[in-house]
């Protein structure tokens, strides 16, 4: 077995000791399952947004997208506007609600991250995000190019 074998192998162990810990996992007090959270971040990066566009962005279905979508705004999470321009188009926006439980959960999740890095000087910080950050980079230019979907 070749050096890149066993570490793809030690690799894929790490990753799955990673996935086990749950660390971008929901705090208990979130009111959503993680589907509908996705949701929510979707729409708070692309305002104004579709049904079409957020199952297309989550590689989903449209139906799956739809019942979210129907649940958020029937619980004030998400609002329907109209367009001015499309009158069939129901453009899609985070409420108040929804913009506060996002920043909660980016609180949430920055602190999980603090924590994970905690046992690392800060060099070791800066390298072990440099050589992540490169690993990563290498891999999304490598699946753009063979167009490889998984």
């Amino acid at each position: 077995m070749s050096s890149t074998e066993t570490h793809a192998l030690k690799l894929g162990a790490l990753l799955q000791r990673l996935r086990s810990l749950r660390l971008m996992r929901m705090p208990p007090e979130c009111e959503l399952p993680p589907g509908l959270v996705a949701i929510l971040n979707w729409a708070a990066h692309t305002p104004g947004c579709g049904v079409l566009d957020l199952a297309e962005g989550l590689r989903v279905t449209p139906p799956t997208v739809s019942v979210g979508v129907r649940r958020l705004v029937r619980d004030g999470w998400l609002e329907r506007r109209q367009d001015p321009e499309d009158k069939r188009a129901k453009p899609l926006y985070l409420t108040p609600k929804s913009d506060n439980l996002l920043s909660h959960l980016h609180e949430f999740h920055q602190k999980v991250m603090r924590l994970f890095l905690a046992q690392l000087d800060e060099s070791e910080q800066e390298v072990f995000l440099r050589l992540f950050e490169q690993a990563i980079g290498a891999m999304e230019e490598t699946l753009h190019e063979v167009a490889w979907k998984p």
